[in-house]
């Protein structure tokens, strides 16, 4: 998918509330897990960003739409699993996990 089509993606206003299901569907399921393998840090920005979507996830749209519109393999036409498993796969990215956390 080129640029043009990834960036026309993330300003769909149909894909952008499919992400918004989504980033709400991880944030429930994070806030409701076990950091059981996970540092401190990690678990905590996890938490944090979860609890954040959870009590203002529109402002966190933009960022997660545009980080699942960044997947080239994800289209207007993906099912909704695709779209949850980007979601869930960037999830510690947007948190601010680090390499050393």
């Amino acid at each position: 998918m080129a640029f043009a089509d990834q960036a026309a993606l993330a300003e769909d206003p149909a894909f952008r509330n499919r992400v918004r299901v989504a980033i709400v569907t991880a944030a429930k399921d994070i806030m409701g897990e076990a950091p059981d393998g996970m540092s401190d840090a990690t678990a905590g920005k996890r938490q944090a960003l979860a609890y954040d979507v959870l009590t203002g996830s529109a402002m966190f749209v933009d960022r997660f739409t545009w980080a699942v519109a960044a997947n080239p393999a994800v289209t207007g036409e993906s099912p909704d699993d695709a779209i949850q498993f980007t979601v869930n796969s960037s999830w510690d990215d947007l948190a601010g996990v680090r390499v050393s956390d």
